[in-house]
């Protein structure tokens, strides 16, 4: 299993070295940085190939999620501004990314809550999931 730990995944710049694909198999394919930001033109959530082969379409650049708790908001998006800063810089609180199989799955750690996000297409489709699972916490 390939993973990386805070070691990694806090360091922006080495965050952004590493990327992740996920494609539908017609074309069409989600990728990023594991830091969440998006380095490159080719980078988004859905990235549709309406007029095959080429023809690829961006549908869906990206999501800034925000997780609600312990009386904070938690932006857990990154986003690398032309002047070099990274705001939301949510890369810092990764705890780690692995691919379970070809899916890119994150685990943020905010407070004492450890929340997963994964992110993959559905076969055949020009449809990608995003779906967060509470792994630890506290309540609301």
């Amino acid at each position: 299993m390939l993973a990386w730990g805070r070691g990694v995944t806090g360091d922006l710049a080495a965050a952004e070295r590493r990327e992740w694909l996920c494609v539908n198999g017609i074309g069409g394919f989600a990728s990023g940085t594991i830091a969440g930001s998006q380095t490159r033109r080719y980078h988004g959530l859905l990235i549709a190939a309406l007029a095959p082969p080429l023809g690829r379409t961006l549908l869906a650049a990206q999501v800034h999620d925000t997780l609600a708790y312990a009386g904070r908001d938690w932006a857990l998006g990154c986003a690398r501004w032309a002047s070099g800063v990274a705001d939301p810089a949510g890369y810092r609180l990764i705890e780690r990314f692995r691919l379970d199989g070809t899916t890119p799955v994150w685990t943020y750690a905010c407070a004492d809550a450890l929340v997963e996000k994964r992110v993959w297409m559905e076969p055949v489709a020009n449809t990608t999931y995003v779906r967060w699972r509470v792994l630890r916490g506290q309540g609301p």
